[in-house]
């Protein structure tokens, strides 16, 4: 059984939305006023720019425009070009006409006259403007000329990013993400949430190539929720390529468990079949009871029922078999059985055996190792040896890395979160 969980569909809904800004036309208005250069109108310029400015300023300004677009044709230059931008500027303001603005800036920009102070903005607007009209690579030329020459508002950094991904180009785009999201942290910002999960919601539904991994390691590096632990994990397991193993599963939706992260029935029903009530029947009895007494399942759900007696019927002789099982361990030449007795030690919570035998699986050889490892660090976990487990998640290689790695951020977050100093009710 293997679910799409409510959150991995939230965050494949989040790839439908956008990061981008739309420049308001008072913002273009206030930054043509930043330091305007000294220009000098020429003869010929004088008499266009008093009509178009006794138009603009009677009763109906909108017959300036086509004096304006007669100016903006003429094939201007420099200081007439910047002032016939300018003008447009304020036009296109006035009137609410973008596409009046949009020329405006261009021109300004064309004219070699605009100032380094207005430079910034102006490429911004030019680009943004060429955003919302889909022309995405003129776009991005300009946004990135903002970027680089000092221009930090308005997302411009994620702007650049959709316009990638506007035209179907997914990993560069994912790549300008994580670079706005990295020029943000290094000026001691913290990015928004939406920009995490726009990265894992595009990096999913459009299954770029190990991206949904890591943009959901980001999302919950940045933002450790319990409701975040579980989209990401739950988008991880969903986009896995190849797709997990029900052991690799069950070591996820473990830690899934761990973080609280658990919350709807899928989510138990997931657990419950990747640790199998005939294999794992002790964990399989906790997991459905706790499901049950937190209300996350129903006991008038068939697979509850069905689930739970099947489980709870093997306990008993399950239990039995687990000292034969240490002592045949200890004598097999390989690590076979101590790794599977392992198992049924870890899911009991028996976790000091459990580890023990993990290191006789590993010693002895002739298993999985990165599995026995796996093992090794969440019976470890279990014992609060954060070291020791960090330490045997550090070691596992292979497609289990990107789970061990979770597991890492984990006891990252929780031995931060322990060692914070709690402030005393009198400092508060």
């Amino acid at each position: 059984m293997r679910f799409l969980s409510h959150f991995s569909m939230a965050l494949a809904l989040a790839a439908a939305g956008t990061l981008a800004f739309s420049a308001m036309p008072q913002e273009a208005q206030a930054a043509k006023k930043k330091k305007a250069p000294k220009v000098k109108i020429s003869k010929e310029m004088t008499p266009k720019v008093v009509a178009i400015q006794k138009a603009m300023g009677g009763e109906n300004p909108a017959t300036a425009r086509p004096l304006v677009e007669a100016l903006l044709a003429e094939p201007l230059a420099g200081d007439d070009q910047y002032i016939a931008g300018q003008l447009a500027i304020q036009l296109g303001t006035a009137l609410k006409d973008t596409g009046l603005q949009e020329k405006g800036i261009n021109a300004s920009l064309a004219s070699g006259k605009t100032s380094a102070e207005q430079q910034p903005s102006f490429l911004f607007f030019s680009g943004n403007f060429a955003y919302s009209a889909g022309r995405y690579a003129e776009a991005r030329q300009k946004l990135q000329m903002a970027l680089d020459a000092g221009y930090t508002q308005n997302d411009v950094g994620g702007l650049i990013a959709e316009s990638y991904f506007k035209e179907n180009k997914f990993q560069e785009g994912l790549a300008a993400l994580n670079s706005a999201l990295e020029a943000q942290k290094a000026k001691g910002v913290k990015p928004p949430e939406d920009w995490y999960r726009r990265g894992a919601g595009i990096a999913m539904t459009n299954n770029v190539n190990g991206a949904a991994g890591i943009w959901t390691y980001k999302l919950v590096e940045a933002y450790p929720t319990g409701e975040n632990w579980r989209a990401a994990l739950s988008v991880y397991r969903d986009s896995a390529t190849p797709k997990l193993s029900n052991q690799e599963n069950l070591e996820l939706m473990r830690l899934m468990r761990k973080a609280d992260a658990m919350e709807s029935e899928r989510d138990y029903f997931e657990y419950a079949d990747a640790a199998d009530p005939r294999r794992l029947p002790g964990e399989v009895v906790s997991l459905l009871e706790e499901g049950l007494a937190k209300g996350d399942v129903s006991s008038s759900s068939v697979y509850v029922k069905e689930t739970l007696a099947a489980a709870r019927g093997s306990v008993a002789a399950d239990k039995a078999s687990l000292g034969p099982s240490e002592r045949d361990a200890n004598r097999s030449a390989n690590g076979k059985i101590a790794l599977a007795t392992a198992d049924a030690l870890l899911s009991y919570e028996d976790y000091t055996k459990a580890a023990a035998l993990y290191q006789t699986a590993i010693t002895k050889g002739g298993v999985d190792i990165a599995r026995a490892q796996m093992g090794l660090g969440i019976a470890n976990v279990g014992q609060g040896n954060w070291s020791g487990a960090k330490q045997a998640f550090s070691s596992v290689t292979g497609a289990r890395k990107t789970i061990a790695n979770f597991w890492s951020l984990w006891i990252d977050q929780k031995s931060a979160a322990t060692a914070a100093p709690t402030q005393s009710p009198a400092a508060s």
